[in-house]
């Protein structure tokens, strides 16, 4: 997670004992700042640790959207305890109950879930919620207008190791960025900044429950969509049609929105590309641009899938 240095498991383990009145029998490093913790005869916890420059009421805010969540019944993580955010030296920590991992589903299933679990996201305006969507790799706070202002800092802090034969290469990877169409103007939802397969743990009743709510809140509803369609259409064409059918049910994009739909899928792999850290400059440029031609079909295929009055 950006800006989270290493985390003493023995302290955190210890922090959360003292806080909670538990004994961690085991823990297990799941992700950068994520931890599984077991504890004997009882359901195990993950704890996810934030970064100092994360203030505590963030955190706190993201319990506050687990807690809705659960009242209107969303499969997403539950919080572990009624008070389930505590400071751990400088940085937040958030506990929720882990989710037990079934077997994979079947080819197309996730797709379905995914299309239709972000729609029924999106069909909430999000009225009362922090300005959300950026994805927390890049910003801790806000939403794409923050996120894509983030992705240049990066690119701006990494100028001075650009030798001059590099140069002309990274101002167009510079001018991608300064070009990313922020969706600010379009509409606006109670948005997850990462819908993806990797936040979507498969239950056994064959469902999914959604993760890693750090940055979710009220944002354009088109920036979110498009990392979904990414996802989807960056393994096959045939899953963006699953997935923009179930979206459909629950949410119909306004005309702006689908003539604005390839920017918003261009948008992730450049932002992931400015995330990858130091690189050369020549293969970011050619993988950004094999990433735009995919996104454009895969916003094609979309814009058709929006379209069709059928089912």
């Amino acid at each position: 997670m950006l800006g989270l240095s290493a985390v003493n498991q023995d302290d955190l383990e210890s922090h959360l004992e003292k806080r909670y009145g538990v004994c961690v029998a085991g823990s297990k490093a799941l992700d950068v700042g994520v931890f599984r913790l077991d504890f004997d005869g009882n359901p195990s916890w993950v704890a996810r640790v934030f970064p100092a420059a994360r203030p505590l009421e963030d955190v706190a805010g993201d319990a506050a959207i687990l807690r809705r969540l659960e009242r209107r019944g969303f499969p997403a993580e539950r919080c572990a305890h009624p008070e389930p955010v505590s400071s751990f030296g400088a940085h937040g920590v958030l506990v929720t109950e882990f989710v037990e991992r079934g077997k994979p589903l079947r080819p197309g299933r996730p797709a379905a879930i995914l299309g239709a679990l972000l729609g029924r996201l999106h069909a909430n305006a999000g009225a009362g919620l922090r300005a959300g969507g950026a994805w927390h790799h890049l910003s801790l706070i806000g939403g794409p207008r923050e996120e894509v202002a983030a992705a240049g800092a990066l690119l701006d802090d990494a100028l001075p190791r650009v030798g001059d034969r590099e140069l002309s290469l990274y101002e167009r990877l510079r001018d991608e960025v300064d070009r990313v169409d922020d969706c600010q103007d379009l509409a606006h939802a109670f948005v997850h900044p990462d819908f993806v397969p990797a936040n979507a743990i498969p239950t056994p009743d064959e469902g999914l429950v959604i993760v890693d709510w750090a940055g979710a809140g009220r944002g354009p509803r088109l920036w979110s969509l498009g990392f979904l369609l990414w996802a989807a259409g960056a393994r096959s064409m045939r899953l963006v049609d699953v997935a923009v059918s179930r979206y459909r049910k629950h949410v119909a994009l306004e005309p702006e929105e689908l003539a604005r739909l390839s920017g918003a899928i261009r948008a992730r792999p450049l932002m992931l590309e400015c995330c990858a850290g130091r690189r050369e400059i020549s293969d970011a440029v050619k993988r950004v641009s094999e990433a735009a031609e995919r996104a454009d079909r895969i916003a094609a295929q979309a814009q058709s899938a929006f379209e069709n009055n059928d089912g």
